[in-house]
């Protein structure tokens, strides 16, 4: 997906429009133009089909204004927020991502994110999660973006390889668990359940036991 065919660029300026206008107030136009963007060259990799890496780009977008958005109005008393990060944002810091929230109170923050992105989260995955009750429609694989970073308290890094240069400054934990999904659907339900204890245990930690009603 390249950012300089016209029509491209068209949907980067209708996007930019559409989202100055949501957070009008907080950002001036030419801040939120330039969000837009990055979001869409972060998935330039994406050429294929170049719809899906345009619908990704934008939904991006929206997202990191949300996480700015976040940001500035976070008071003393709020939850802490989580970030969790694999490489491709396709399997392990969807699962634990998605094991939180389902747990969290709903006023707890919860991203994931990924060196190298995705173009889908992995159907296994999604398939594991149902087996569980934990939905997880509407995600998908997004970059380590600052403004997520910038919005987290904790960080929590899933055997991730990558440099991460994205999270230089940050202090973050990491969770050495293998995504098993090469040993087919019980080895990536072992690859939940070692993901599922050690969320629990943060969940417990920062005090976010009580299940959502």
């Amino acid at each position: 997906m390249t950012v300089h065919a016209p029509h491209a660029l068209e949907i980067i300026e209708q996007v930019s429009r559409r989202l100055a206008v949501q957070h009008a107030g907080m950002l001036d136009d030419a801040s939120v133009h330039d969000i837009v963007l990055d979001s869409f060259r972060r998935y330039r990799h994406l050429d294929h089909p170049a719809n899906h890496g345009r619908a990704l780009a934008a939904q991006l977008a929206a997202d990191r204004l949300e996480a700015l958005r976040y940001i500035a109005n976070r008071g003393a008393d709020s939850p802490p927020s989580f970030l969790f990060v694999c490489s491709g944002n396709a399997g392990r810091s969807q699962i634990a991502a998605a094991m939180l929230r389902a747990i969290a109170p709903r006023a707890t923050r919860v991203m994931s994110a990924g060196e190298h992105p995705a173009a889908r989260v992995l159907p296994a995955v999604i398939d594991t999660l149902d087996e569980q009750g934990i939905p997880s429609f509407g995600e998908y694989p997004k970059p380590i973006a600052p403004e997520f970073v910038a919005a987290a308290d904790q960080i929590v890094v899933l055997n991730c390889d990558d440099e991460l240069t994205a999270l230089e400054g940050r202090e973050f934990r990491t969770w050495s668990i293998g995504l098993e999904s090469t040993s087919g659907r019980q080895g990536l339900r072992h690859t939940r359940d070692q993901i599922a204890q050690q969320v629990h245990d943060l969940a417990r930690a920062h005090g976010l036991t009580a299940p959502r009603g």
